[in-house]
Formats: C-alpha cells, sequence, structure tokens
C-alpha cells in the first residue's frame, strides 16, 4: 500500500508540466495571470475533500474543477497536503474576519471586557462556526475532523494549523472573559467551550438535508438559547446582571 503522503498517480506531473512550471515566473508579454487562481484552487480543493475525503482527493481534479493546469498549482503549493491546509486555514479565517467587520453588536473579535461581552462573545463564536458548517465549505470541515482521526500522520501539520490554532485562539479569549467576570471562577474554559461548540456541531451534523434551511431560519434563537442556558449552568446571569 503506498504511504499517505507520497503522490498518487494522477498528481505526478509529467516532465513538459515541470516545464511549464520553471516558465511560469518568466512570462513577461504573455497571458496575464489570473488573479482569482488560488481562490479558485481553495474553494475546489474544499469541495473535492469534502466529497471524496483524502485518499481519493487528487490534484488532477482540484485542477479541473479550478480551471486551471497542474501546473500552476504546483507552483503556489508543493503538494496536496499543502494546498488543504491552506484551503482549509483560509476558509476559517475568512469567517473570523466577517466577524470582526461586523463590530462589536456581532461579537468583538479583541480581548473581552465584560460578563455581557462572554455572553457576545460566545453566541459571535457559535454562530459563526455554525455558518461555517452550513456553508459550501461545510461538508470539508466536518470531514476534516474524521481524516485527521483515521490518518493521523498525514493530518498532523494540518490538524495543527487547520483546528489545535484556532482552538487555542478561542480558548485564549474566553479565558480572559472568564477572568474579568470572576477571577477566581471554577468555570473551566475547555467544557464551556465544549459545550458551545458541541451544541453546534451535533445540531448541524444530525439535521437531515431537507430541514437545513429550517436550521438556518432559526439559528440566531437556537444559538442564543443554547449559550444561556450554558452561562446559567455555571451560575452567571445570561445577560450578565
Amino acid at each position: 500500500m503506498p504511504d499517505q503522503l507520497s503522490p498518487t498517480a494522477a498528481d505526478i506531473r509529467e516532465p513538459e508540466e515541470l516545464n511549464d512550471v520553471m516558465e511560469e515566473p518568466r512570462r513577461g508579454r504573455g497571458r496575464p495571470r489570473d488573479p482569482d487562481l488560488e481562490a479558485r484552487a481553495l474553494s475546489a480543493a474544499l469541495e473535492v475533500f469534502g466529497e471524496k475525503g483524502w485518499v481519493a482527493m487528487t490534484i488532477d481534479e482540484v485542477a479541473t474543477r479550478a480551471r486551471v493546469g497542474k501546473s500552476s498549482i504546483y507552483l503556489r503549493w508543493p503538494d496536496k497536503t499543502s494546498l488543504l491546509t491552506d484551503a482549509l486555514r483560509e476558509v476559517q479565517l475568512g469567517a473570523a474576519v466577517e466577524a470582526a467587520e461586523g463590530g462589536a453588536a456581532d461579537g468583538d473579535l479583541g480581548e473581552p471586557v465584560a460578563e455581557p461581552l462572554l455572553r457576545d462573545y460566545l453566541i459571535a463564536h457559535a454562530t459563526r462556526r455554525a455558518n461555517l458548517y452550513l456553508s459550501d465549505a461545510g461538508i470539508a470541515m466536518l470531514r476534516l475532523y474524521v481524516e485527521a482521526r483515521a490518518h493521523p500522520d498525514v493530518f498532523a501539520d494540518i490538524r495543527r494549523r487547520a483546528i489545535t490554532d484556532f482552538v487555542l485562539d478561542e480558548r485564549r479569549r474566553v479565558e480572559a472573559a472568564i477572568q474579568l467576570v470572576d477571577g477566581v471562577s471554577p468555570m473551566s474554559t475547555v467544557q464551556l467551550l465544549d459545550a458551545v461548540e458541541g451544541a453546534v456541531f451535533m445540531h448541524v451534523l444530525v439535521t437531515p438535508p431537507e430541514l437545513v434551511d429550517r436550521v438556518r431560519l432559526n439559528l440566531a434563537d437556537y444559538i442564543e438559547q443554547m449559550v444561556d442556558n450554558q452561562l446559567r449552568a455555571v451560575g452567571l446571569s445570561p445577560l450578565g446582571s
């Protein structure tokens, strides 16, 4: 059985394709570079990974769906591991930036400053995650957790950069908010985030396709009630009173 890190037959580049990779940077008067190439490649990588999983994902198919040459992809990413890592990070960073641009009313991504903001932040965090799971990239995100368990060696770096880094950052922010609420609070940051994100994850995961639109419609109410229940469970007033 071939090593999972080795390229599949479909990924192996022919000599002429290698020449294309070397020649592309020297094109001065030819066809201008496509400014959307990277975005299309990252989107296609998520699509193929979500549909077929890690083993069946090939650079060939990503290139076809992105409508770009394999040489252009290899010029930017040396293998499908680095391509998938960037795709998964990009979609999560994009969701975080959108939330940050929404301002404090949508959940400030800066340092928490008061108990009401702990609630706001948890609501914003849960909403970001739910919207991500319900987006076009949602299947890729859901598959990521399974594949990271199924192929731990292959996914070691992907897991760190696309899961662990984000989890640790969220814990740091929530921990800061908890300390501002009560410097000696027995609340566990890990358990609080697990409860909030776990509820969102299961809410989306177990929803049949025909009810997804209803989930989207009622998402805000569901998340607010869920976060309030979690805060009550640890002895805090949802409204910070």
